[in-house]
């Protein structure tokens, strides 16, 4: 890793700090002013999965000797430190009135050390509460301790961190807001990216315009020559061509669409290589149409930007918008109305998966029998456990789950809905499905009722651990480590285990015997990601209340692969320190989402 230590110094007296403060609202196009080469980045787009509240005028609790000012002058939450200078990379969107982790978050961290946790921090997948997590980190506004370090190598992580998630709109909200005298080469060209991914190419090629430097990767040249094929202006772009022809081997793609721009027909290049926002504005200008091959490669960027795409092929779209509801950056609003706009109505041979997904939601959306409706709904969650998008197909049919009546239609369904609901936050509704587990204990003969009570004690758990509010108490005397070692687990004997850690976390009595009993339920090692150096480090944040590094390192820990793939200890660990810091109730959702990930 290699870190600038250029150190970073803003030395202006009073008044040079309201102009600082004032450069960071829209920049006025008079050109006697300092020019931001960043244009409006504030046209409407369809909003992320966690909503934002108003930002409040009122300024807000902070670190000593740091202050957070808030106005209408400002757009969005501005942390200004001492008048030694203030730092372009404590800018955020989130305050601690609209979902941010406060503006001492970083307070006892090194510019070092919070430069190290985001550049090794991992895009969270299967996991809606972690990805909720990693947003809150990267956009909350916090003042940045003085260092050695350029403040504005933060921010570009920051931005590269977003968009490396497809949080598209968050990364165009944030960067509007970093002041004209911090934009370097490189925010500019992250500026341009987004203009780019959100088809706002006249915006972009301003940018780029106004822009000249040197990459390895030619970046501002092919974005010259996009920018004079927008224009119309074929001569220059073909003057640009001339100047890149001999990487063409490095960049076959933008080559083909080049073709494909100027009037030819080559063919798209099916290569390995990494798709940009450069060549989303190619493929969408030239409507041209990716293949499956090429959609499986797309970082979360370029799928967040092909979902909006109006122009695209819905049945790219709704692949592009699946996936990204999978990683949290699209909520299931598109994805429902791009199924009811025929997605995969005809077409499913390309997708199957996909298809089979579309065709089961548009089944059960016309099902008028909830009989019928139970049938398709537990047949698309199968669907989205065998594609890897289990808790992305339950987040896609939750209004229909939601419209249903809390009734008896057997206890695989029945426990299905309530834990599905609880991951959905939709505790009123998972409390009505409890009571319907529960009532299976009065169905059928001796055997079908100890079935029953197996499930009602998994449904126990899932309540407890989510810390739901319902007819589920802990009781030690009750616990049997046999009801969670069933054949649709994951780690049966690991369960058990699992389950009474979290309750231990939690505060509630788990007796020594409870933990000599479940060694009896089949208990095996079972793998999973961890990493002591990662967890050490998470223990010693938790235990210092660094709210920043818990978090980062939170995160670092479970890995990309959600919270139902790490090991139980570094599960534990994490819920532990997440609680130290204040986050139980996020503590409480991990937990939930790793026993119904494991099927607890």
């Amino acid at each position: 890793m290699t870190s600038s230590r250029n150190r970073f110094r803003l030395l202006f007296g009073t008044g040079l700090l309201i102009a600082g403060l004032t450069a960071m609202a829209p920049i006025a196009a008079a050109q006697d002013k300092p020019l931001n080469l960043v244009p409006s980045l504030g046209k409407a787009t369809p909003a992320t999965n966690t909503d934002k509240a108003p930002v409040s005028s009122a300024p807000i609790t902070s670190a000593p000797q740091k202050n957070v000012l808030e106005g209408n002058r400002i757009k969005g939450a501005v942390v200004v430190q001492s008048l030694g200078g203030l730092n372009p990379a404590s800018i955020g969107t989130l305050s601690a009135t609209n979902g941010g982790l406060g503006s001492d978050m970083w307070q006892g961290s090194s510019q070092g050390r919070i430069q190290t946790l985001l550049e090794y921090l991992p895009v969270p997948h299967e996991s809606p509460e972690l990805q909720k997590l990693y947003r809150r980190l990267l956009l909350t506004s916090a003042a940045i301790p003085q260092g050695q370090g350029q403040p504005t190598e933060l921010i570009r992580l920051r931005l590269e961190k977003l968009l490396a998630a497809g949080l598209v709109t968050d990364a165009s909200d944030l960067v509007s807001r970093v002041p004209a005298s911090s934009m370097t080469p490189e925010l500019n060209r992250i500026a341009t990216e987004v203009l780019l991914l959100q088809g706002q190419n006249e915006q972009a090629c301003k940018v780029v315009d106004r822009t000249k430097a040197a990459t390895v990767d030619n970046f501002w040249t092919k974005a010259d020559v996009f920018c004079n094929i927008v224009a119309g202006n074929m001569p220059r772009a073909e003057i640009g061509i001339t100047l890149l022809d001999e990487t063409a081997g490095e960049d076959a793609l933008f080559f083909a669409l080049y073709d494909r721009l100027a009037g030819g027909n080559a063919d798209l290049p099916e290569t390995a290589q990494p798709l940009t926002a450069l060549h989303f504005a190619m493929i969408s200008l030239a409507k041209a149409a990716p293949s499956v091959a090429v959609l499986e490669r797309a970082g979360n960027a370029f799928l967040w930007a092909l979902a909006m795409d109006k122009t695209a092929d819905v049945n790219a779209r709704f692949t592009a918008a699946y996936k990204s509801l999978s990683i949290g950056s699209i909520p299931a609003l598109l994805s429902r109305r791009l199924i009811n706009e025929g997605a995969f109505l005809l077409e499913t041979e390309e997708n199957p998966s996909l298809g089979q997904i579309a065709a089961l939601y548009r089944d059960a959306l016309g099902a008028s029998a909830d009989a019928e409706k139970t049938r398709l709904l537990g047949d698309l969650w199968a669907a989205g456990e065998r594609d890897g998008s289990y808790l992305a197909a339950a987040d896609l049919s939750m209004p229909l789950l939601s419209g249903m009546t809390a009734a008896e239609y057997g206890d695989v369904f029945e426990l299905d809905a309530l834990r599905l609901s609880l991951v959905g936050k939709e505790e009123a509704t998972a409390a009505l499905w409890e009571r319907a587990v529960r009532r299976g204990a009065l169905r059928g003969d001796f055997a079908e009722r100890e079935t029953a009570r197996k499930f009602i004690a998994r449904a126990d758990a899932y309540m407890l651990i989510s810390g739901t509010t319902g007819i589920a108490r802990w009781n030690a005397v009750n616990f049997d480590a046999e009801d969670f070692d069933h054949s649709g687990a994951a780690a049966p004997g690991d369960n058990a285990g699992l389950y009474l850690a979290i309750l231990d976390v939690m505060g509630e009595p788990v007796p020594d015997d409870l933990w000599a009993a479940a060694l009896g339920a089949a208990q095996t090692s079972r793998p999973g990601f961890s990493n002591i150096v990662i967890e050490r480090n998470l223990q010693s944040a938790a235990g210092a209340g660094l709210i920043g590094e818990t978090v980062a390192l939170s995160i670092a820990a479970i890995g990309s692969e959600g919270p139902g793939k790490t090991s139980s200890e570094t599960l534990v660990a994490v819920i532990r320190a997440l609680k130290a810091i204040g986050l139980e109730a996020e503590a409480r959702q991990l937990a939930l989402e790793a026993a119904v990930s494991r099927n607890l």
